[in-house]
């Protein structure tokens, strides 16, 4: 399994757990997602992390007591709106190939809207945003 073309794709106990991270404010140990998680055994937990912690979508954040014992506490390493983004890109480009485009997944989502009013205003807000990234890359000699 090609790491870089499967970054984004989760079992749903590896979902369950960046959940639970992304739920919560503050950094948790196996232990605390544990309490959190809903039938989450510490083994499962573990297990999940380590492979979480390969594909980089969560990082140990600090080493906190738990109890008397050290233990890592963990957050994850996208918020979970980059974390979908970046999912469904991958997921296209699985499907339509490496030339899936920023404004192909715009469309995209544009397409599965059928109130036309909030057409509109999506494409105003990003003309909007496009007119600030054009101006952010002239001013970094990027044009």
């Amino acid at each position: 399994m090609n790491k870089k073309n499967h970054a984004y794709k989760l079992t749903n106990r590896e979902y369950d757990i960046l959940r639970i991270l992304w739920d919560s404010q503050d950094p948790l140990t196996a232990s605390g997602i544990v309490e959190r998680g809903n039938g989450l055994s510490i083994n499962t937990v573990q297990a999940m992390l380590k492979r979480l912690l390969k594909r980089d979508l969560i990082h140990v954040d600090q080493i906190v007591y738990s109890g008397t014992v050290l233990s890592r506490a963990y957050r994850p390493t996208l918020s979970q709106e980059d974390f979908e983004t970046r999912r469904y890109a991958d997921n296209m480009r699985r499907i339509q190939g490496e030339d899936f485009s920023c404004s192909q997944f715009v469309a995209a989502f544009l397409g599965q809207e059928n109130d036309h009013q909030k057409v509109w205003k999506e494409i105003d807000e990003l003309e909007s945003l496009l007119a600030r990234k054009k101006q952010e890359l002239k001013e970094n000699g990027g044009a």
